[in-house]
């Protein structure tokens, strides 16, 4: 993804299409590095989506200091861990502009949430979003793809709460061909949604040729 911050949004679009290219004299990964995923794709796209946004403020729960699935804690998040592949990254909001544009983290070693949409913990679908690669090379989200069902994914709160979800599933789209709705729109569970690029390179266009999306879902404890 290229360090653009910003992104025109028609709609729920929303992180789906965020800006992959690269500059010219950036070397994108090779085939051997960055293979295309062989996941099914969904060919129907769903253009208006309601506001997927669940904000829920209850403390229940947490007297013995664990966080479960009925819960319903929600938090604003501020750093992501992903054991796995050994990701520790700071988070920040990312909202709209005036004229629709979906801002991005400027820089390949921050994770942005989208503000607008869902808390992590919260009933619905959190989505957070991070570069593939940048200026100078891999970035944050460049090993997302080696992600697999049951890796836990940490998102540490303002005030020092910890939420651990659990990878569910992971597919790739086309970049302008994705369930928009089942990535950003309500949901009776409790899930957090990774995205980044992936795919070939197209110099042409300067552009990875799908998008990624790693579904987790909250974990009890």
């Amino acid at each position: 993804m290229q360090r653009s911050n910003k992104l025109i949004l028609p709609f729920f679009a929303l992180a789906i299409l965020i800006g992959c290219q690269t500059p010219e004299n950036y070397s994108a990964p090779t085939p051997e590095q960055e293979q295309p995923s062989s996941a099914p794709v969904e060919k129907k796209e769903e253009t208006t989506v309601k506001n997927p946004q669940v904000e829920i403020n209850s403390s229940e729960g947490t007297s013995s200091g664990k966080i479960t699935k009925d819960a319903q804690i929600t938090v604003i998040p501020i750093q992501l861990r992903i054991p796995a592949i050994n990701v520790d990254a700071p988070i920040k909001p990312q909202g709209l502009s005036e004229n629709g544009e979906m801002e991005v983290p400027e820089d390949g070693e921050t994770i942005g949430w989208y503000e607008p949409g869902t808390k992590p913990g919260g009933m619905g679908n959190a989505v957070l979003v991070g570069h593939v690669d940048d200026y100078t090379g891999p970035a944050i989200f460049f090993n997302l793809k080696q992600l697999e069902v049951g890796d836990e994914i940490l998102v540490e709160g303002e005030n020092g709460e910890t939420l651990t979800f659990v990878v569910k599933d992971k597919q790739a789209y086309p970049y302008d061909l994705a369930p928009i709705r089942q990535i950003f729109g309500p949901s009776n569970k409790k899930q957090l949604n990774l995205i980044t690029c992936t795919g070939l390179y197209n110099r042409s266009t300067q552009n990875h040729e799908e998008r990624l999306v790693v579904y987790t879902e909250l974990k009890d404890s």
